[in-house]
């Protein structure tokens, strides 16, 4: 077996590192977080948020409704 020196400085901050990557309640705050500031930042995140999209497939439709003959030949 092999046997790794390291400090052990270096070695509080490593066993630091893991506890903090394995608290996963921490871990969703922080994604939730960086969500906000996303959002915040370039306002292009939308979430749930979906209304715009069934609104554009009303108007979709209703675009298709004045369609005239000569749009089917």
């Amino acid at each position: 077996m092999n046997t790794i020196q390291i400090p052990e400085a270096e070695f509080n901050k490593m066993q630091e590192e893991l506890a903090l990557l394995k608290n996963s309640d921490m871990l969703k705050k922080l994604n939730r977080l960086i969500d906000l500031l996303f959002q915040d930042k370039y306002g292009l995140y939308m979430g749930d948020y979906t209304d715009d999209l069934t609104e554009h497939a009303v108007n979709d439709i209703e675009s298709d409704k004045n369609n005239s003959v000569w749009d089917n030949v």
